[in-house]
């Protein structure tokens, strides 16, 4: 009976072990991806939507986000809702714009080039796609996302964000006027 006993509590640690180790490798990819990606500065255009079950937070917009297809390179094959996306974005007089998408993952960025991996979301036309990075929603402390909304039509509202070899893209701080937002 303690052999069964055993062989039972070893079960319960096993899964609570991998359930733990799998919690544990989502923010160590991301707290990798932070480290090791590259960081870049982009204009967002920001509003203040409030979520009873998620708090206050910021959606964020940005210009690589809708991709008109007769602007860039992209796969003859055109796009589908859900489908995973490369979109290369280079930065061009301070702007960072799209300007080639793949389905397939393209290889080495070039000097100026950073490569993002989104999925394509809503329905696409035939000469544009959006596309979403999960760097659209930057949470804030509660009351905070207000404060932001004022100052939207009279400021410069940025982000930095890292963006890692593999395209998976973080939002660092968000930044007015070149200032970073202070949330204490």
């Amino acid at each position: 009976m303690s052999g069964k006993r055993s062989i039972s509590w070893l079960l319960a640690f096993a899964a609570v072990l991998i359930q733990v180790a799998l919690i544990l490798s989502i923010q160590i990819r991301k707290e990798l991806s932070l480290r090791s990606g590259k960081r870049i500065t982009v204009k967002i255009v920001p509003v203040d939507p409030r979520s009873v079950f998620r708090g206050d937070y910021i959606t964020l917009n940005y210009e690589f986000s809708r991709l008109n297809l007769n602007q860039i390179k992209h796969d003859k094959t055109g796009f589908r809702r859900g489908q995973q996306v490369f979109v290369t974005i280079t930065i061009t007089n301070g702007e960072w714009k799209a300007v080639a998408a793949s389905a397939e993952h393209p290889g080495e960025a070039g000097a100026d080039e950073i490569i993002m991996r989104g999925s394509v979301t809503g329905w696409p036309s035939g000469n544009s796609a959006n596309v979403n990075y999960g760097i659209e929603s930057y949470f804030v402390p509660e009351g905070k996302g207000r404060q932001i909304e004022k100052d939207i039509a009279r400021r410069l509202i940025t982000a930095e964000i890292s963006v890692d070899r593999k395209g998976y893209a973080l939002v660092c701080k968000i930044l007015i006027d070149g200032r970073e937002i202070d949330f204490r």
